[in-house]
């Protein structure tokens, strides 16, 4: 009995050792792609794992990439588990199988598992602290005047990022003017504006509930609070709340001594949002439909659809609204690639070109739609758009499965 257990014993050390090392080189095969806050634990035939994805653009080539490397240091497992992050709070899971050379992927927030897995383990190369100073460009014309054709604004925004810690991101943005033919004399274009500064922290991120708050300076030069609640109700089928207090911040020409100067001026908060979301993803067809109603950032009541279509890393889509029960609008936005594929952050400071370059169209009705500012919800990301920040599970499994199989690039 003594000798069995002696050798019982010797096996599981020796197991545990092989296990260890594995975890060490398949950990070292991570950060070299340049993965943060990595946890790592093999459990007899299936790898556990969480990365928090700062090289790869988008949601789903970081994930195909860690299991790539994963299977090449645990060549023995027949299962991974992935846990993905987004300033350190958990966002999808990916379960990767291969068997006989074909990978089957599925994608959920059945998160809880992997949590319970990793809990206990240490995480390595920790994205606390590290920044990213990323040049948004910005360009915007207008082409509803009846004497020229129409007026342009060409801007450049450098823009600090950085986590602080878990559910935690500090934004720091300036907006300034290159070029431009504006108008209006009074434009607050012509300056030097805040973009988004602020502190956004992510409070709940669980299989059914995300709740997340901004505090600071948002886009169209407002400051004060957003808050966000939403609920996955299926897998592709979820529901939000936006709202928020907000008043005017910025730099307004005025006359001073019978000459035009700039004046900073900052207003008590007085105006409240509140939006509710429907959004839908119909994997098939890889259509995204995204119903919102509600009062808008400057007071006006109104609904909008859009339908977006997904190409990979691209989205275009088109929208129509109503506001007001009689101002109408239509356009289209898009989102397409604009850095590399990957952009590895070695140091502690990062200078890089954005992941994706956005635009939004609209063709107004009547013009108190511009004069009104209608439409409008607050900004408090700085790449806030349909291409960014994409967790949705039917889109990352499509991809995730089509780059492990070899049929996307």
């Amino acid at each position: 009995m003594n000798i069995k257990t002696a050798i019982v014993g010797l096996a599981l050390t020796c197991f545990s050792t092989a296990a260890w090392a594995q975890e060490d080189a398949a950990a070292d095969l991570l950060k070299d792609e340049g993965f943060e806050d990595i946890r790592i634990k093999i459990v007899a035939d299936t790898v556990f794992a969480s990365i928090e994805n700062h090289s790869y653009r988008g949601t789903f080539r970081g994930a195909a990439t860690a299991i790539k490397q994963m299977e090449r240091s645990c060549p023995d497992a027949k299962q991974f588990e992935l846990l993905l992050t987004e300033y350190k709070m958990p966002q999808l899971v990916v379960h990767a199988l291969k068997r006989e050379g074909i990978w089957d992927v599925r994608v959920d927030r059945e998160m809880r598992m992997v949590q319970e897995r990793l809990k206990d383990e240490k995480p390595k190369r920790k994205s606390t602290g590290k920044i990213d100073l990323t040049f948004y460009p910005m360009i915007s014309f207008d082409n509803h005047y009846l004497d020229h054709l129409f007026d342009y604004n060409i801007r450049i925004a450098p823009t600090i990022g950085m986590n602080l810690w878990k559910g935690g991101r500090l934004t720091l943005q300036a907006i300034i003017p290159i070029v431009y033919r504006l108008t209006d004399r009074t434009s607050e274009q012509r300056y030097i504006q805040f973009g988004v500064n602020d502190i956004e922290q992510q409070i709940v991120s669980s299989k059914r509930w995300y709740v997340s708050a901004a505090l600071g300076f948002f886009r169209y030069n407002r400051v004060g609070a957003q808050a966000k609640v939403e609920f996955h109700a299926t897998r592709n089928l979820d529901f939000r709340i936006n709202g928020g207090i907000t008043g005017y911040q910025g730099f307004a020409r005025v006359i001073k001594n019978r000459y035009f100067a700039a004046q900073y001026k900052i207003t008590k908060l007085d105006q409240w949002n509140l939006l509710a979301t429907a959004d839908y993803y119909e994997p098939y067809t890889k259509l995204q439909f995204e119903l919102q109603g509600g009062r808008w950032m400057f007071g006006d009541y109104g609904v909008r659809l859009d339908i977006t279509r997904h190409f990979g890393e691209y989205a275009i889509g088109i929208y129509g609204a109503l506001h007001e029960g009689k101002q109408k609008n239509v356009g289209f936005h898009f989102a397409i690639p604009m850095g590399g594929k990957r952009q590895k952050r070695n140091g502690f400071v990062r200078v890089r070109l954005p992941e994706y370059y956005s635009m939004e169209y609209y063709m107004e009705n009547n013009s108190d739609f511009a004069f009104k500012s209608m439409g409008e919800k607050p900004i408090t990301r700085p790449d806030e758009h349909y291409s960014a920040h994409l967790w949705e599970p039917a889109f990352v499994e499509e991809y995730v499965k089509r780059i492990l199989n070899g049929t996307f690039k």
